[in-house]
């Protein structure tokens, strides 16, 4: 066994309603059945819906805001096994044929009957559910979580230029939204989409100063929507339109003084 059973509830929780601040002796996995809300694991949020959930390790502060009717259901467990990858706490999108959520209605299935053994099966559910989870966070052939990072960042420097989501990216590497967006941040310093605007708007400048496309051209080659856009967020992050950068830039090359050719 990978983990032991230490509880079980399966409930309705109203919208419009808030759960404090609390925390666990064991890890917790909170697995959103229906509804919609926020939860906070520490300092991060997280926005859960159908089929997500949360893993939360020992001593974590966390809480649950509903925004309507939600439909849960709570497991703590603990570790029993070195064998079991270490867990990342976080928010996670349960697999299309919803893998872990049929481990957790058999345990919860297991619970209520008390049939013979009903303690050892819920320890073998739980390790099954927590080796689903592992596996779809960390696929095999994508190896260590840095390298998913890497493989996501190396993709946006190759098509800023092109119409890139976030969330696609989140789902090509294997997390959820919220987790790919927290670990990205951890290991580069800011999050994917700020990492991005920032390629695409270094694109940008390099057009303006080295070619004569016209604004509208530069927006879509750099991966904007439409000129109106790029002309909004250019200012705001440069401190000056694009066309005025342009001519800036023509002009800081006119006023640089030439070298002297060189004797041969």
């Amino acid at each position: 066994m990978l983990a032991q059973t230490d509880f079980l509830f399966h409930a309705l929780r109203l919208g419009d309603t808030y759960m404090p601040l609390h925390r666990h002796r064991c890890f917790e996995l909170v697995y959103y059945i229906g509804g919609a809300g926020l939860t906070r694991l520490q300092e991060l949020e997280y926005r859960y819906e159908p089929n997500t959930y949360t893993i939360i390790p020992p001593g974590m502060p966390h809480d649950e805001r509903r925004t309507e009717d939600t439909e849960v259901l709570f497991i703590g467990f603990s570790l029993t096994s070195r064998d079991m990858p270490a867990l990342q706490h976080g928010l996670f999108q349960d697999g299309p044929r919803s893998p872990v959520l049929a481990l957790l209605l058999s345990m919860k299935a297991e619970m209520q009957e008390k049939n013979a053994f009903y303690a050892q099966k819920l320890n073998m559910r739980i390790s099954e559910a927590l080796i689903e989870h592992s596996r779809s966070v960390a696929p095999a052939q994508s190896g260590h979580p840095g390298n998913h990072l890497l493989y996501a960042k190396t993709f946006m420097d190759e098509n800023c230029g092109q119409k890139i989501a976030v969330e696609d990216l989140a789902d090509m590497v294997g997390y959820s939204y919220d987790h790919f967006r927290h670990l990205f941040k951890q290991k580069f310093g800011m999050s994917p989409i700020r990492y991005l605007l920032d390629k695409r708007l270094e694109k940008a400048r390099s057009l303006l100063r080295y070619t004569e496309l016209p604004v509208t051209a530069v927006a879509l080659e750099c991966g904007f929507s439409n000129d109106a856009q790029f002309c909004t967020l250019f200012r705001r992050e440069i401190g000056e339109t694009p066309l005025s950068y342009r001519r800036n830039e023509y002009r800081s090359t006119l006023d640089s003084p030439s070298l002297p050719p060189t004797k041969p």
